[in-house]
């Protein structure tokens, strides 16, 4: 049962890379709108599946309300941060997650990680660190830095209490409104220049694949892993994502990394199989 879920989390960090990749195919339209659009996409397309699948969707309280909360925190912080800082600032502090999620899994759900997950997770770190270590550097201010760092701390909250929704569910019912809410989060932050920028044809149809492969199979496949996962194991099997972004980059967009990327990438996948073969 546990090799389900497992499967599930591995799944969703591999789908989790197509993110990046469209979002660079979208350099006229905001992150912002990026952000509304892919999430309101995608609580659409659940909520029809839902429905299909007889989900009691209503059937959602306070519970779900924190979760869409902090699934656009999260995602505004993170957007944030990337205006304040380097991308590559941002995207290794955002993946520190997994210590967060774990420390978090600790003092308020009594799941106290093995020796064996913190190795791994502090591995895991190192890795982003030097996968991401040529574009690291020094600003003045440390806005976007700490924009960043809250960023991580919401998804490590989101994954927490996502936790305690998907074993009291049962089903995946509490996705669409978790979708939604997120995108009425970004919408109402697109308000102050106007709302959201108005994407063409061509912009739609990528928005649509960014809301059905990362969104509704990625993440809907990572909060479904939390019901046989403990939190921080499901946050590092994300990292597959940065690892699996710059291998799909060398093709699309010619970027060849760096020998010590090569290594980052590296002790990245030794430090989710030690997480994940962890506490079984």
């Amino acid at each position: 049962m546990r090799d389900r879920f497992l499967a599930q989390g591995v799944a969703a960090g591999f789908l989790f890379a197509s993110s990046p990749l469209l979002i660079r195919l979208l350099p006229r339209l905001d992150a912002f709108s990026i952000g509304f659009y892919r999430l309101f996409l995608a609580g659409l397309i659940m909520a029809g599946v839902g429905l299909l699948l007889g989900w009691r969707m209503w059937n959602v309280g306070w519970r779900e309300m924190i979760l869409g909360a902090l699934f656009g925190a999260h995602f505004a912080a993170f957007i944030l941060s990337v205006k304040h800082t380097t991308v590559m600032n941002a995207s290794v502090i955002v993946n520190t997650t997994p210590a967060f999620t774990a420390l978090i899994s600790w003092t308020l759900f009594g799941l106290r990680p093995s020796y064996r997950s913190v190795a791994g997770i502090v591995l895991g770190i190192l890795g982003i660190a030097m996968l991401f270590s040529e574009g690291l550097k020094i600003s003045g201010g440390f806005l976007g830095e700490a924009e960043a760092l809250a960023g991580a701390l919401f998804w490590a909250a989101y994954l927490n209490l996502g936790r305690v929704v998907r074993i009291r569910a049962g089903d995946l019912r509490s996705i669409p409104s978790i979708y939604l809410l997120s995108s009425m989060f970004l919408l109402a932050l697109t308000l102050p220049g106007g709302g959201p920028m108005n994407p063409d044809a061509v912009e739609l149809l990528i928005l649509l694949a960014m809301a059905i492969i990362p969104t509704c199979l990625g993440h809907t496949l990572h909060f479904s892993s939390l019901k046989g996962l403990r939190p921080y194991q499901t946050s590092a099997l994300a990292l597959l994502e940065p690892v699996t972004a710059s291998v799909l980059a060398i093709p699309l967009f010619n970027e060849i990394p760096t020998p010590l990327s090569i290594l980052g990438a590296m002790v990245v996948l030794a430090s989710i199989y030690i997480v994940a073969s962890s506490e079984r």
